[in-house]
């Protein structure tokens, strides 16, 4: 009797090299540092004002609307309390009692951010990072670069 197929128990075609646990440390500190400032950095409120009206709005740009605005005098006393509309906007008083400082805006969920009234009054800018699409262009440009970055790292060559 011949025998036709001959025994071999090596896997030639399916094996696998074992992979570096170096890479994976590298990999798993890659992505904590990138991804824990968005942890820790979850959603801020920004103000700003044209002169006549104070805009309070969320990073995502999306408005906040029922916050409440405190205008507080030199001494610390709050002269105006009041909330945004709608559209988190809030038109300045044209008369105020006291001599105002400070613009505290408070939102539910613990977000608070100050402003003091000079510059309220007079009216703010926006600044290179408060454009929209300039975040957005940021995101995929990080977003490109750690893919790269991780892609590089998964084709190194194991010394094993």
């Amino acid at each position: 009797m011949t025998q036709i197929f001959k025994s071999d128990h090596r896997q030639t075609s399916l094996f696998v090299q074992p992979f570096n646990n170096t890479i994976l440390k590298i990999i798993n500190i890659f992505i904590t540092l990138l991804f824990f400032p968005a942890l820790v950095y979850a959603h801020g409120l920004f103000v700003s004002s044209d002169g006549k009206k104070l805009h309070a709005s969320f990073d995502d740009q999306s408005p906040a609307s029922g916050a409440v605005v405190s205008v507080v005098g030199e001494d610390g006393i709050v002269i105006i309390r009041d909330t945004l509309d709608e559209k988190g906007t809030w038109v300045l008083p044209k008369d105020v009692d006291g001599v105002p400082k400070l613009v505290i805006v408070e939102a539910p969920g613990g977000h608070l951010t100050r402003i003091a009234w000079s510059e309220v009054s007079r009216g703010t800018s926006k600044r290179f990072f408060d454009y929209f699409s300039i975040r957005i262009a940021m995101g995929i440009v990080i977003l490109l670069g750690s893919g790269i970055i991780l892609k590089r790292l998964l084709n190194l060559k194991s010394k094993i």
